[in-house]
């Protein structure tokens, strides 16, 4: 081990919601040494998506603590409190809020929290004896527990991947620079609410007035977000359990039947997208962009350069045709990798293949990952098991959850209370207490 290296008892890496409440959790256990490593020199959630009004698809109670902990001073309530904006937004109600008011939550956690490094970007995360050593742009480190939260990263059709990417690129990137796209032909890839906002966004004229713009789906219609209370618990803790214990082949079979449960479009944004399209209608002549959504029909190959020629099939007919584009925005969502600074110890990781071209890692039900090396040295992964862990692995709803589970397995004993939650559905947990 390097004797430039900083000790600490458990490095994070990534500063995303993940982290972010595993150190909020942390804080008031003091004989835990914690510290986020962070690449961005500031903290930034899905800042190329911040349309504005759009909103969260769960509820602000499910932020970084007040599930694993109500008193916490790191929740989304406190944050409006000290915002003195708590009675105001108790009046408006809670059970919508912006994404761009949650990212200033998030920014404000991260701010109170002290532990967090910006600006490190890590390079490898190696073993060295009964240690890990993070080796980043700017220092090393030793420690012995290291907690992933890198996020996902976005999915590219492979007819995409090579083409220039200021005019086909993915919808994460849209606001990281100023679009001008006036007399443009615009197409939106993909069903879900980005593709949903996007098209919205488009629409309104955020980019300009577009000579065309189309919006293209597999998806037989464009299908609104299940969002029903008994829908909703299949994002309570002892569902994942149960999930945790199937077969490859069911996961992947639930998964599929679960889609709408994760990327159906908010029923508010449907009604705008339609309200806006009628109103094109009535006023046809102030209107000169055409205007057309294509669904049950799926992108099979790109081909030309600015303007492009997609090749288009109907899924149920099977048949083909082209479309012209000079501007093609893929909402066409995300996957998991293998991060690559990983790489010095990935010959000592259990990978197993998920749906839509994930690689994840191998974890336990503590979300700790299949290791094969010393017992002393310990990776959790954040955000990076939903073939394995379920549907909420990758949303918002379970994150303190996940990291109290977390909590609890590093320091030993249990810090908080992770049993399932009541529920009016039946899920068969056999042998599933979580990590308590």
């Amino acid at each position: 081990m390097s004797k430039d290296s900083d000790c600490c008892d458990v490095i994070a890496i990534g500063a995303g919601p993940a982290n972010l409440s595993l150190a909020a959790l942390a804080a008031p256990i003091p004989e835990m040494s914690l510290h986020i490593l962070e690449r961005s020199e500031t903290l930034q959630w899905h800042p190329g998506l911040l349309i504005g009004g759009a909103v969260m698809q769960t509820s602000p109670l499910k932020d970084l603590v007040t599930p694993a902990d109500p008193t916490s001073a790191y929740s989304f309530l406190a944050y409006l409190h000290d915002q003195r904006r708590l009675y105001q937004a108790i009046v408006r109600g809670l059970e919508r809020v912006c994404r761009s008011e949650f990212e200033d939550y998030l920014r404000w956690a991260a701010k109170k929290l002290t532990n967090i490094r910006f600006g490190e970007h890590v390079i490898a995360l190696e073993l060295r004896g009964n240690s890990f050593e993070v080796i980043t742009s700017r220092r090393r480190y030793q420690t012995s527990t290291a907690v992933l939260g890198v996020g996902r990263v976005p999915s590219i059709p492979d007819w995409g991947r090579n083409a220039p990417p200021n005019e086909v690129f993915h919808a994460s990137t849209l606001l990281l620079q100023r679009r001008e796209l006036s007399r443009k032909r615009v197409v939106v890839v993909g069903g879900g609410q980005s593709g949903a906002e996007i098209f919205l966004h488009l629409l309104s004229g955020a980019c300009g007035a577009l000579e065309a713009l189309t919006w293209v789906t597999r998806r037989a219609n464009i299908f609104a977000l299940e969002d029903s209370p008994f829908v909703n618990e299949w994002f309570f803790p002892q569902y994942g359990g149960w999930f945790f214990g199937q077969s490859d082949s069911t996961r992947t079979q639930i998964l599929e039947r679960q889609s709408l449960a994760s990327d159906g479009v908010n029923s508010s944004t449907l009604r705008a997208i339609y309200s806006a399209l009628y109103d094109r209608e009535v006023h046809k002549r102030a209107y000169p962009t055409h205007v057309e959504i294509r669904v049950d029909t799926s992108v099979e190959d790109l081909r030309g350069l600015s303007p492009f020629r997609l090749g288009l099939r109907q899924r149920t007919t099977g048949d083909c045709s082209e479309h012209i584009a000079d501007i093609v925005v893929l909402a066409t969502g995300y996957r998991t990798e293998i991060p690559a600074f990983l790489e010095p110890i990935a010959s000592r990781l259990t990978v197993v293949s998920a749906p839509g071209g994930s690689q994840e890692i191998v974890v336990e039900p503590d979300f700790s990952a299949r290791f094969d090396g010393p017992e002393e040295c310990r990776l959790y992964v954040q955000n990076g098991a939903r073939f394995q862990h379920g549907i909420a692995d990758t949303n918002l709803s379970l994150v303190p959850w996940r990291a109290s589970t977390i909590l609890n397995s590093i320091i030993g004993h249990v810090v908080y209370d992770c049993r399932p939650a009541t529920g009016v559905v039946k899920w068969s947990s056999v042998g599933f207490e979580g990590s308590c």
